[in-house]
């Protein structure tokens, strides 16, 4: 008898060790070496450490199309602008031939592990061009991001909240798939970029590597103009402000723009989303192994602190303004490694 409940105990640690090695989740994420990409690899990596699932990483993806793709259950996680969340529930945007009712049941079915910023957004240019101020856009061809993306929808509203000029008419904008927007800077097709990146920027040296760059600043009168505040202060963004001594010497190969010293832009506040209906104890696993691996993450990732990795309080990320919500077992996980997750965003 005791062997036989012996037995029996034994297969069932072989099935649910086998359970959990034999999960396999799909994640998307954005442009390579960005936050999302190196959030993605780090969930993906920790989750196999701690023989949880085993997670497929696609980056490179429009994150427009990997938020629907996730309501619909099509997608296990994403990384997930907070503006695209808030746009599906209200059928906007690239939303809206979704209409206003589908919409809001797609977004009903979003949760989100944890937050972080997912880019700060740079105008940058080679010095050769002569362009040092978003007003020398006008009538230059300019990167702002992949075909239908978020990222495109913000860069454009940066440059009309600075300028006045907008896309097609003041400017010639150029979209390309993250993979290739490099590259297109590179070989000099657009004039300049207006893209996100990290805090430092992780493609700086490839670019300076190339020749010697302006990096420009929103000039602090606008940054505090009603326009900019509005776009500041609207779902899914953040006021980033910092010291441009705060990003390390380039030496005369970078120069950074602004007339006191204080790099001033906007962010995008991100999360990393899954479906409301994921396993709650295969959330809270996941959320409590990134936790877990913060440390490693700071170590490794120079800029990982710069993207609020590790935080939750509402008044850094504005998820309740944006109607984002954690995972209940990403709440449990939370809670549980002592933080506390603002009552809106359970």
């Amino acid at each position: 008898m005791i062997r036989t409940l012996l037995a029996g105990a034994l297969i069932l640690f072989m099935v649910n060790s086998a359970s959990a090695q034999n999960i396999t989740l799909t994640m998307a994420a954005s442009q390579p070496g960005g936050a999302a990409d190196i959030s993605a690899k780090n969930l993906a990596e920790v989750a196999a450490a701690n023989n949880i699932a085993t997670i497929q990483v696609q980056v490179g993806q429009v994150l427009t199309k990997t938020v629907q793709q996730v309501a619909e259950g099509k997608t296990d996680l994403t990384a997930g602008p907070f503006i695209l969340k808030f746009l599906l529930g209200k059928g906007l945007g690239p939303y809206s031939g979704l209409g206003k009712e589908k919409g809001a049941a797609l977004a009903d079915n979003i949760r989100i592990l944890y937050p972080y910023y997912l880019a700060t957004f740079y105008l940058i240019s080679f010095q050769s061009t002569g362009i040092d101020s978003y007003e020398k856009l006008r009538g230059k061809t300019v990167h702002n991001g992949p075909p239908r993306g978020g990222a495109l929808i913000l860069a454009r509203q940066i440059i009309q909240a600075t300028t006045g000029m907008k896309d097609g008419k003041d400017y010639q904008g150029k979209q390309i798939a993250w993979g290739q927007a490099n590259s297109i800077f590179l070989d000099r097709s657009v004039d300049a970029t207006v893209r996100p990146g990290t805090n430092p920027p992780s493609f700086l040296p490839v670019m300076m590597a190339a020749g010697k760059i302006n990096v420009v600043s929103v000039p602090k009168s606008k940054f505090e103009g009603p326009g900019w505040q509005k776009l500041v202060k609207s779902p899914g963004r953040a006021p980033i402000v910092f010291p441009v001594k705060s990003l390390g010497d380039f030496g005369d190969k970078a120069n950074f723009i602004t007339e006191d010293g204080i790099f001033r832009t906007v962010g995008d506040v991100a999360g990393d989303m899954v479906s409301k209906n994921m396993d709650k104890e295969l959330a809270k696993k996941l959320t409590a192994a990134y936790i877990k691996g913060l440390p490693n993450l700071f170590k490794k990732t120079p800029f990982a602190k710069g993207q609020r990795f590790g935080e939750v309080d509402d008044k850094v990320f504005g998820m309740c303004k944006a109607g984002i919500k954690f995972h209940a077992g990403a709440v449990e996980a939370w809670e549980e490694a002592g933080f506390k997750i603002d009552d809106c965003a359970k």
